[in-house]
């Protein structure tokens, strides 16, 4: 017998509503939400900060504009 998850990936799309990283790897959804509260609500999550420190230093070394390396 398969549980609730499974047969509903059999006829739709599964999508996740939420930025726990945790939550998306142990569903594996096809897709995931962009709605700025909930990443803003996952940014808070301490175990998360290295992602959010790596995503800044990344965006500063691809920018262009000075005023970035300052930030």
């Amino acid at each position: 017998m398969t549980d609730k998850l499974t047969s509903l990936r059999q006829f739709t799309t599964v999508v996740a509503d939420t930025g726990d990283i945790a939550a998306m790897k142990l569903y594996q959804p096809q897709d995931a939400t962009t709605n700025p509260s909930l990443i803003l609500n996952a940014a808070q999550i301490p175990e998360y900060r290295k992602l959010i420190d790596d995503a800044v230093a990344w965006a500063k070394q691809q920018s262009s504009d000075p005023r970035a390396a300052g930030c």
